[in-house]
Formats: structure tokens, sequence, C-alpha cells
């Protein structure tokens, strides 16, 4: 298990998400479906923490990508396709950077069961990127 950065929160805590790899450009998170208080349709993981592991796992993607003088921004667009409910007792979220500009990264993300590997949901995720010293209100 790797270490967590600044998106590591209490989110984390809360829920058991276990960071098991990062790399440039890179993350995969996962979570026990058993240490989640919050359940949806059969019992499966609800839809919003689905979302929100896609969005941790992207904002963990993007800090690996981080310059000098740089921090992770706010998450400014995150669409979802819930494909099939989110059932297995383990839930893998793999973040991939597809492109990193100046103040902004964009991603795929794709949560699958970890012991048969069926897709449960595909996600893109744009994250804000801040300079030290920059206008907060800047984001792209």
């Amino acid at each position: 298990m790797s270490s967590a950065g600044a998106a590591a929160g209490p989110l984390f805590d809360v829920f058991g998400i276990e960071v098991e790899e990062l790399g440039e450009g890179y993350a995969r998170l996962a979570v026990e479906r058993s240490s989640m208080p919050l359940r949806g349709v059969r019992n499966s993981l609800n839809g919003g923490v689905v979302a929100s592991l896609a969005d941790a796992a992207m904002q963990l993607c993007t800090e690996t990508v981080l310059r000098p003088g740089e921090r992770p921004g706010p998450t400014l667009e995150l669409s979802i396709s819930y494909l099939s409910s989110a059932r297995g007792e383990r839930t893998i979220a793999e973040a991939r950077l597809l492109r990193r500009g100046g103040r902004l990264a964009v991603g795929d993300v794709e949560l699958r069961d970890g012991s048969d590997g069926a897709i449960n949901a595909k996600a893109r995720v744009t994250c804000g990127i801040r300079r030290d010293g920059a206008d907060s209100s800047e984001t792209n």
C-alpha cells in the first residue's frame, strides 16, 4: 500500500478506502463492501459512494503529476456511467491520466469487482491544478 496525498482525507477513513498503488498518471484504490455504511440496490455500493470513489482516485492520480509549486485543485467535472451494481466484496477504482494541461487534468476511472473484474462503472473526471501564489478563482 502506498501513502496518499492531500486527497486522502476523512472520506478514506470513514469508508475504509485503501490506496493500493500510485504511479505517474495512475492511482488504484480499493474498498471492501463490508466497510460501507451506505448501500444501494441489491445491497451494492451506493451510487454516490461509487462516484466519490472515482473522484478520489482521480484526485490522487492528479497528485502524481504535480510539479513544484502546484497543488491539487477542485474537481471541476465528473460524469459517470453505472454499468452494473457494485456487489462484489471488494471494489477496485483505477484512475488513468488522459491529459495534463497547465491548470487542468483529465482522466478516466474504471471501477471493477475485485474478484471477477466485472466493470461496475466508468467515469471521466476533470480536476483543477492550482499554483502557489495564483488567484484561487483561476481554474483553466
